[in-house]
């Protein structure tokens, strides 16, 4: 039997596109309020990472299954995606946090520069920060030991979902859950004081924050499997997007773990909702959408400098000067770190992980 060309979510989508750019602008958004002095949408930067993660799983899925075509076995599998993953996010990150130590750029742009340590330079370094109790950096830094770790767990998760059974991801996302709020309760339920008790949330971050990524998980398998998906118009996506942010509740700054239980139940119907709608039709929004999502990575690390640059080493400069030099930054950095590093190195790591899938053919 011929085998079905896959569907175009999983080829370049303008849907992923518009969610990835709704996840880097509401971070953007958020820290930009702050650094204006709006205090009140903590939480519509903390759920833009949420969406990054939903996006991130569904993305990623779709990149094992390409590689499952050229592999070997499991193992080669699994080290060609390791390998692509590591050039995709430590070269960025790495320069991020080597210059912020060397301008002695503080973390978050109102903040004043401390130094972290030398364990705290290295643990960003290998962004391991939630594990070594170090502080971030940059305040962005916070989610890549997440998605880090991750990246260890997402082949497996991709393995357990092949076979003739559908929807094994739907089983997947609810054990994450069972595990994530075991673990809490595990921590409450400790014998320590209580100011301890958050370092060691923070290193089970991985774990609290899976039920996020695998609803992206469930979306793929979702695409994957399901003979009846595309059938909700496409306006219903970007409604949705909006919708749920509306949902958590994005004008405070409460900490995420108060509202990680809605977080993860918005995340799956996110997931749901986005194997089921169509694909927004091209207009001319979606070159802006897809610019933004290509450059999101560069945009996530750098904005909160370019903020620490405009408002506060610039602060005796008019907003007549400093509004051109936010726009010009905010644009014309991400784009130099996607031509000069990202993009390379991408290129670098895809052809290292082809050699690897094609060594002993």
């Amino acid at each position: 039997m011929e085998e079905m060309p896959p569907p175009s979510h999983m080829q370049i989508s303008a849907n992923l596109d518009l969610m990835r750019a709704v996840a880097v602008m509401s971070v953007f958004s958020s820290h930009l309020c702050q650094s204006l002095g709006v205090q009140g949408l903590g939480s519509l930067g903390r759920f833009g990472v949420f969406l990054f993660f939903i996006h991130t799983s569904f993305v990623l899925m779709a990149s094992l299954q390409r590689l499952e075509t050229t592999a070997r076995n499991n193992v080669s599998l699994a080290v060609a995606f390791w390998i692509r993953r590591i050039f995709r996010i430590y070269p960025l990150a790495i320069l991020c946090v080597v210059l912020t130590a060397v301008f002695e750029i503080p973390a978050h742009p109102w903040e004043t520069y401390s130094w972290i340590g030398l364990k705290g330079f290295l643990s960003n370094l290998a962004l391991m920060q939630n594990f070594t109790h170090s502080l971030d950096i940059q305040a962005p830094l916070w989610s890549l030991p997440v998605e880090v770790q991750m990246y260890v767990i997402l082949p497996f998760a991709y393995l357990a979902m092949q076979g003739d059974k559908r929807y094994r991801s739907l089983v997947l996302w609810v054990l994450s859950v069972t595990i994530a709020l075991g673990a809490l309760l595990l921590i409450a339920m400790l014998p320590m004081p209580e100011q301890n008790k958050p370092w060691l949330v923070q290193r089970i971050s991985a774990v609290i924050y899976a039920p996020c990524f695998l609803s992206g998980a469930v979306a793929f398998d979702l695409v994957r499997n399901s003979t009846w998906q595309w059938k909700l118009p496409a306006w219903m996506w970007p409604l949705g997007i909006f919708g749920a942010i509306a949902l958590y509740g994005p004008h405070d700054d409460a900490i995420i773990l108060s509202k990680l239980i809605r977080a993860w139940w918005i995340s799956i119907a996110l997931g749901v909702l986005f194997a089921n709608v169509r694909e927004v039709r091209p207009n001319w929004t979606r070159p802006v959408f897809h610019w933004i999502a290509e450059h999101s990575y560069g945009i996530y690390l750098s904005h909160s400098i370019v903020f620490w640059i405009v408002f506060y080493r610039m602060a005796q400069f008019s907003p007549w000067v400093q509004i051109p030099a936010l726009i010009a930054g905010s644009i014309g950095i991400p784009a130099l770190l996607y031509v000069s590093i990202e993009k390379p190195l991408i290129a670098t790591g895809g052809n290292l992980a082809r050699r690897i899938l094609e060594f002993g053919k």
